[in-house]
């Protein structure tokens, strides 16, 4: 996605050599291409067979990309304002994300055997989602080292 110029300029933490103009050109660029490169990725996800999915959607190319986006501190040295808009946006972020995961039917679609076992054990919470996301996670750890 990115070229070998326009990453330097990313890792380059001071943006040193780079004129005003250039940073808002790759700046604007950085965001076009992230955007789109989302959308793409979106739509593999929907469209993609399962044996391609399995070679792009895994741990070892998600895990990073989940690490960085939900984390709250990735740098030291946050100003106070910029800490509270990246604090804002991830908890938006986690409620859309852990909504749509522990949505009741993706629930019982991932994990029927743990479901029926809270269902039948009489587990209730507030929200349902909330037994979603206890079936996911209890039936993905049973699965970590498979």
């Amino acid at each position: 996605m990115l070229s070998k110029s326009m990453k330097q300029y990313v890792m380059n933490k001071e943006k040193t050599g780079y004129s005003k103009e250039v940073q808002n050109v790759y700046n604007n660029r950085l965001k076009t291409y992230a955007v789109q490169a989302l959308k793409d990725l979106a739509l593999l996800a929907e469209k993609l067979p399962e044996d391609q999915q399995k070679d792009v959607y895994n741990e070892g190319n998600m895990s990073p990309l989940i690490r960085n986006i939900f984390r709250a501190k990735i740098k030291e040295n946050y100003e106070k304002e910029e800490f509270e808009q990246r604090r804002k946006r991830i908890l938006r972020l986690s409620y859309d994300a852990l909504s749509e995961i522990g949505f009741r039917d993706n629930a019982w679609n991932l994990a029927p055997d743990i479901m029926n076992v809270l269902v039948k054990a009489g587990l209730n919470e507030i929200f349902d989602t909330m037994v979603g996301l206890k079936g996911i996670f209890i039936k993905g750890f049973s699965q970590s080292d498979t």
